[in-house]
């Protein structure tokens, strides 16, 4: 699967532009709640990167089983693995830029799926990269931005929340 990042939403600013970056940047630095959904149907605990190849099983099966077989296979794995990309981002970036514990909160509604990941570092704010080299890294919060409904960061006393809403393919 090939994924092409794109910069909507930030103005006039030309895609991947010093401007572009700070005003994607600037979604990830306001305190959002997510949206209101129903109560998640996955929930895993993330316990290390080393586990997060079965954490991407579990989601790809997850996924695939909420969508209608009628959509056709192309269909399903695309939308299936632009998912399971953003979740890896949301999913990797706790591990890796939080403190335990960590979880997954997946619920499946109609139209979308709301991803919520949860850890122990209310005080550590997710950081876009800004004017890095290309091949630098740091450039996962914009995938989640580009292959998202809506994104956020939400902060309580003891956690921090990252979501996002993931659109699922319309019907035959």
């Amino acid at each position: 699967m090939e994924v092409l990042v794109r910069q909507e939403g930030a103005g006039d600013a030309p895609a991947g532009s010093s401007e572009g970056h700070l005003h994607l940047a600037a979604s990830w630095q306001r305190d959002a709640p997510p949206p209101p959904a129903d109560p998640a149907r996955l929930v895993l605990q993330l316990r290390s990167l080393r586990g997060l190849s079965s954490v991407r099983r579990q989601v790809g099966e997850f996924l695939r089983t909420s969508l209608p077989p009628a959509l056709g296979d192309g269909v399903v794995d695309d939308a299936v693995d632009s998912a399971v990309l953003v979740i890896d981002e949301m999913t990797s970036n706790a591990l890796r830029h939080g403190r335990p514990p960590s979880d997954l909160h997946i619920g499946d509604e109609p139209g979308r799926w709301t991803v919520v990941v949860t850890d122990a570092a209310p005080d550590l704010v997710p950081v876009p990269a800004v004017n890095r080299p290309a091949g630098a890294g740091g450039y996962g919060l914009y995938v989640i931005t580009d292959l998202t409904a809506s994104h956020g960061v939400h902060y309580e006393r003891d956690r921090k929340m990252v979501w996002a809403t993931v659109l699922k393919p319309d019907g035959p």
